[in-house]
């Protein structure tokens, strides 16, 4: 399992054009895309995903990905017991049983965020990327979000995600980081 990305350039990514991406990953490691408003955080996990092509430079990834966009992915209206088949590929235990006999829209933002969190976590496979995974999360949500990645990197899982700012990752282990931000 391994990402390499080599001279990428994209017109959706803000310094790409300057100064060409250069990434090489394996296993073990979180790698936190940080940039303000359309530096081309979403951009850099499609390409990823193979959903955009760079304009100049490579793309290689190595091993199954797991996604959790800005849209958390689960049924508005369908009790969560019914759903966490769907998503949970683990005997985990879910961890807010109180929630298992609610509509997923009646969580809270913040709660709906943890639960598809959460579940991602569960996957298998040997990346996750993550776009924002902390919007509509508080302080204390942040921290155990901040604790399951650790968990799941030491597992031997790589995990890319975005962000605006380094102060939204706490005590992240193991930590690169890819900075949009256009100055």
């Amino acid at each position: 399992m391994s990402i390499q990305v080599s001279n990428l350039v994209h017109p959706f990514i803000c310094l790409s054009g300057m100064y060409p991406i250069d990434i090489l990953s394996e296993k073990r490691k979180i790698i936190a895309i940080i940039g303000s408003n359309g530096s081309g955080k979403t951009s850099f996990l499609k390409l990823l995903l193979k959903e955009l092509q760079p304009k100049r430079g490579e793309v290689v990834v190595n091993g199954e990905i797991s996604f959790l966009g800005i849209k958390n992915g689960l049924k508005p209206q369908i009790i969560l017991r019914k759903q966490l088949p769907y998503f949970s590929t683990t005997n985990a235990p879910f961890p807010w049983p109180q929630f298992l006999n609610m509509p997923y829209q009646e969580l809270s933002a913040g709660q709906q965020r943890l639960v598809a969190l959460w579940l991602i976590l569960q996957s298998t496979k040997p990346i996750i990327l993550l776009d924002e995974p902390f919007m509509h999360l508080d302080d204390n949500a942040k921290k155990l979000a901040c604790d399951w990645l650790n968990s799941v990197v030491a597992l031997g899982k790589t995990i890319i995600l975005t962000l605006h700012n380094l102060d939204e990752l706490g005590k992240i282990k193991n930590l690169q980081i890819l900075d949009l931000n256009c100055y």
